[in-house]
């Protein structure tokens, strides 16, 4: 798409994208592309429902005082990857007025990587983005707030990119990036975001 050239200028950053669809090739994994075909060539985009991800139930609440039983799998070593990357894109679509299951074993999962790894905090929440899909904000005033919960206290603000489809006379079947402005939108996201992300590193 012509809009990509909107953030393929200047120096590209390297993301890693998490797309939260359940759906095979939905609006969610077509951001994710997207996203990936105008950046650095480095990017990865990971499909979390292809993931061996575990959610929080079963267990004793290891994670509290010692190693989440579920360890193994492969939600710790997705966390451990996230400051290789210059930003980390997730992409989250919307599912009965809240954002999707697997958005919520990856947030609550959270727990024990970062009581393991305090110091990567900040380094990880520095790093992140959100792109939330959704239906109507009228319907779902809650949506984007719970995205912009992993930025409380933090200082950063503009991290939280809401597409509504109704606003695009959009159905649920339809897809977002069809319209001109949604890819314009996310372009320009991702544009300011870089720019803020380079006159930070400026800055030290």
């Amino acid at each position: 798409m012509e809009t990509g050239d909107t953030f393929r200028k200047g120096k590209a950053m390297d993301n890693l994208i998490i797309s939260f669809s359940g759906r095979k090739n939905g609006n969610c994994d077509q951001i994710g592309q997207y996203i990936a075909s105008a950046g650095s060539g480095n990017d990865k985009v990971v499909r979390f429902r292809e993931l061996n991800a575990h959610p929080c139930c079963g267990c004793e609440y290891e994670c509290f005082g010692g190693v989440c039983k579920y360890r193994e799998d492969d939600v710790y070593s997705l966390y451990g990857e996230m400051c290789r990357y210059d930003r980390v894109i997730l992409v989250v679509p919307m599912y009965c007025g809240n954002p999707a299951s697997l958005y919520f074993i990856f947030h609550e999962r959270c727990q024990d990587y970062f009581s393991h790894n305090e110091s990567s905090y900040e380094e990880v929440v520095k790093r992140l983005y959100i792109i939330g899909v959704y239906g109507k904000a009228e319907a779902s005033p809650d949506f984007v707030p719970c995205l912009e919960k992993w930025f409380e206290g933090s200082g950063y603000s503009g991290r939280v990119l809401g597409i509504e489809r109704h606003l695009y006379g959009q159905k649920i079947g339809d897809r977002v990036l069809d319209v001109a402005e949604v890819a314009e939108k996310i372009g320009q996201f991702l544009k300011q975001e870089r720019s803020a992300a380079c006159k930070e590193a400026e800055g030290k």
